[in-house]
């Protein structure tokens, strides 16, 4: 199911790459390779499958950079 999305997120990136992100206080640790995409709705995007630490549940998400702020523009579980 996809989600509304549209929101400011902290992202930590290593080699350039997204590894780890905070949404809504939540800690998610991404677990596969992250792919960059042309098609972002206003810049480059990254899209990945990410692991909740709190319970362990998965989403695919979309982020991209947008003003300098890293931002959640779709997610799915």
């Amino acid at each position: 199911m996809r989600m509304a999305a549209r929101e400011d997120v902290q992202v930590w990136c290593e080699h350039e790459r997204p590894v780890r992100l905070v949404v809504e206080g939540e800690r998610w640790r991404i677990i596969d390779t992250p792919t960059r995409s042309d098609g972002g709705l206003l810049f480059q995007s990254w899209r990945f499958t990410a692991r909740s630490d709190v319970d362990h549940r998965t989403r695919v998400m979309d982020v991209e950079v947008v003003d300098g702020h890293w931002m959640l523009v779709a997610s799915w579980e």
